[in-house]
């Protein structure tokens, strides 16, 4: 998915993931989600435990991974103090997908917006241009950074969780024009500086200054 206006980040992320986006996620806001041996799996039970029981967030192979910032920056927002979900199942997903979809509504809080119940524990970096990014569902307890610090690009700012909103244990990232009012934040394209596909034939490709086809596994270098 070549983007020629696409602002150049680099990856949030080290290994190998898969690149999703969820219906109702705008088409510029993608989730990622570690899978195993199996490729399509993301924790280590069957997926009738998932549809029929229930499996312990901390059992997901992205738990816990660290974050990274994709951009030079400072961050001007940290969300944090949301508890994770200790569990993911069918239900549960389906119910929090329809609440982040159709009903979420943010609510003032200490004279801003909090959007926690949604985006569960986040940070926000923004570049010295004005886009900003967007990291959330982390961990809680686990970001690293505040606001007003400054960061530099693949600087660990938090960890992967599964709070607010979230499904199961994964990253969302977005990018945002800005955030100076954030009723007016329009999701802006980016392109990657560089990554790994995996063809059709289980080869690794070398990729740069574009983003993945959605569903795509995609493996992140790490530096």
């Amino acid at each position: 998915m070549d983007l020629e206006a696409g602002i150049v980040i680099s990856p949030p992320l080290d290994g190998e993931w898969r690149f999703l986006r969820p219906p109702g996620h705008h088409p510029f806001a993608f989730d990622f989600v570690k899978t195993g041996a199996r490729k399509r799996a993301q924790h280590p039970g069957t997926q009738l435990k998932f549809y029929l029981s229930r499996v312990a967030s901390r059992d997901f192979y992205c738990w816990d991974e660290p974050v990274r910032a994709p951009l030079d920056g400072t961050v001007i927002r940290v969300g944090s103090g949301w508890p994770d979900h200790e569990y993911a199942n069918l239900w549960n997903m389906i119910r929090l997908w329809y609440n982040a979809t159709y009903r979420f509504r943010p609510q003032m809080g200490e004279g801003r917006l909090d959007i926690r119940p949604n985006a569960g524990n986040h940070v926000m970096i923004q570049a010295r241009e004005g886009h900003v990014v967007f990291l959330a569902h982390l961990r809680n307890g686990s970001i690293v950074v505040s606001e007003g610090q400054e960061v530099h690009r693949r600087e660990v700012v938090g960890r992967v969780g599964s709070s607010g909103n979230s499904t199961m244990p994964h990253l969302h990232m977005n990018l945002f024009d800005q955030m100076d009012d954030p009723y007016r934040a329009k999701v802006v394209p980016f392109v990657f500086d560089s990554f790994q596909s995996r063809d059709s034939k289980g080869q690794w490709v070398e990729e740069s200054d574009c983003v993945p086809m959605v569903g795509t596994h995609i493996r992140f270098h790490s530096r």
